[in-house]
């Protein structure tokens, strides 16, 4: 096996394309022991919990897309929700982006376990291992990483927790290549390990969580945690666009909106035109996916089979493109979610025919900047996704934060799995996916170029936010049809961190990793 990381590399056993290079070696070690796609996706999320604590832990949610060998697909969402004693007299606004009182109930361990027991082949315990190793001997700190936590310092307090695990002398993050531990959260990992995710939840870890929730004010009690359960089984959602079959989750994931963005794109772009042309209908499709979330949002419990269907059927993308040329979305949309939260993204396949694509995030970089003083980890804060006003996504008892999260896999008409792909960066979550999904169906792109290739991302306001290589044609066109464009650096951290793979019968698999950000891709 070849363990070399690299952002774009081939293999004829198997893939692993993560955010991480630690976290793609961990999933390649299962494919190594034999261990299949689950088994390999979720030792490289264990691992990314740990690599990036900035973006993913413990403390957080995952959602899985699977296809399994025996062409099965089947999501695994794993969205937490929030505390059942929650009420907006209790939490103000301010609190819902900082701190414990920002927290909904982690269901990382939980989505992972459930996972690796329904539909992987080895022992939990032997995907949790590499994450141990990584928290207990260290990883070295990359460049990224040192700039998130030097825009991170504002937000801890000399002397504590956060400042203790992240920080040295003077408050200082740490250097590029310095070797980061984290004893605390190895010891917590090695617990999961032998005594199952139920420890999370019901055992001393969970009195452990509720100790410090109690001490600081948080709302997620002991209840809270046994009431979690399982994670759901979902079935997905799906379009056909051309020859393939697309395939994301339901809400209250992003799937809608991946799903409606590249079926508007179908009919705002056509074979032939310019690349001006195509940067600017990508940029008005996923502006009219997400206006139209904004308007119309579905909660899960009211997603019918067949308005699922129609939530991303031709009918409604048909009306859409209309009244958009017919100027009817011009008219503000307050804006529930904006354009904060980063997140994580792997994905995996392997030889028999299994392929998992999977996001898992809490929510804002380093969630809400509070660590578990004797566990090692991050709390989400996923309550500042929940809106005050009227709306299925309420802040409320129980509530579910609205997700971006798109894992996706493509089908082609046989429905052989041809290509896995999902990104970190909240909305950015969408223009990423539905770019690099058309750059490689629709213009032929490779997989490699269409994950580097500039792209450009679209406010509610009208307003783009752009790469500069995406060129002075599309820049100008894009200014005059969509609305004014603001110049960002090339591989901007801002415009998410695409993570995929593609499979091809005939010579194998390829990963690609996002060069805006840390990811790396490993090859059996």
């Amino acid at each position: 096996m070849n363990l070399s990381p690299e952002l774009s590399a081939s293999g004829r056993l198997g893939v692993v394309a993560a955010a991480f290079p630690a976290a793609a070696h961990a999933g390649a070690a299962m494919l190594r022991r034999g261990g299949n796609a689950i088994d390999a996706a979720c030792a490289a999320a264990w691992a990314l919990g740990v690599c990036e604590p900035a973006e993913s832990g413990l403390g957080g949610q995952t959602t899985m897309l699977i296809r399994l060998a025996d062409g099965r697909c089947t999501v695994v969402d794993g969205h937490s929700r929030a505390p059942a004693g929650l009420s907006r007299k209790i939490v103000k606004r301010a609190q819902q982006d900082y701190g414990v009182t920002a927290t909904t109930i982690p269901s990382t361990p939980a989505t992972l376990e459930f996972a690796q027991r329904r539909f992987g082949t080895l022992a939990p315990a032997e995907a949790i291992a590499p994450a141990i190793e990584l928290a207990e001997n260290g990883y070295r700190i990359t460049a990224l990483q040192r700039r998130l936590i030097r825009w991170s310092v504002r937000f801890f307090a000399p002397g504590s927790p956060e400042a203790a695990l992240l920080l040295g002398p003077g408050n200082a993050p740490p250097k590029v290549g310095e070797v980061f531990r984290q004893p605390m959260l190895a010891a917590t990992l090695r617990r999961i390990s032998e005594q199952g995710a139920g420890d999370f939840y019901h055992g001393q870890i969970a009195r452990d969580i509720v100790a410090h929730m109690s001490e600081q004010g948080g709302l997620v009690t002991a209840q809270d945690l046994a009431d979690l359960g399982l994670p759901v089984v979902r079935e997905p959602l799906a379009i056909e666009h051309g020859s393939h079959r697309v395939l994301s989750v339901p809400p209250p994931g992003g799937g809608v909106q991946a799903l409606l963005a590249l079926r508007l794109l179908g009919g705002l772009w056509h074979a032939g035109e310019s690349d001006a042309a195509w940067q600017l209908a990508v940029t008005q499709a996923t502006f009219i996916a997400f206006r139209e979330r904004e308007r119309w949002p579905d909660h899960p419990k009211d997603v019918t089979p067949s308005l699922a269907k129609w939530l991303v059927g031709p009918e409604r993308a048909a009306k859409l493109i209309a009244d958009f040329h017919a100027g009817k979305m011009n008219e503000p949309v307050e804006d529930t979610s904006g354009e904060s939260g980063n997140t994580t993204h792997l994905c995996v396949a392997d030889a028999a025919g299994n392929v998992v694509s999977l996001t898992q995030s809490i929510q804002s970089v380093f969630g809400s900047k509070t660590v578990h003083p004797r566990l090692g980890f991050f709390y989400n804060n996923y309550l500042s996704a929940s809106p005050r006003t009227a709306h299925p996504y309420r802040l409320g008892p129980g509530s579910l934060p609205q997700s971006n999260a798109a894992p996706t896999i493509v089908l082609d008409g046989a429905g052989v799995p041809r290509l896995a792909l999902g990104s970190a960066g909240s909305r950015r979550i969408t223009t990423s996916v539905v770019r690099v999904l058309s750059a490689v169906l629709d213009r032929g792109q490779s997989l490699a170029a269409a994950v580097a290739a500039p792209r450009a991302h679209p406010l509610l306001s009208r307003a783009v936010w752009s790469e500069r290589s995406l060129g002075s044609a599309a820049h100008t066109l894009i200014a005059e049809k969509q609305g004014p464009v603001t110049l960002l650096s090339d591989l901007n951290y801002k415009l998410g961190a695409v993570q995929a793979v593609a499979i091809d019968p005939s010579s194998g698999f390829t990963g690609a990793a996002d060069p805006r950000r840390d990811g790396a891709v490993v090859v059996a």
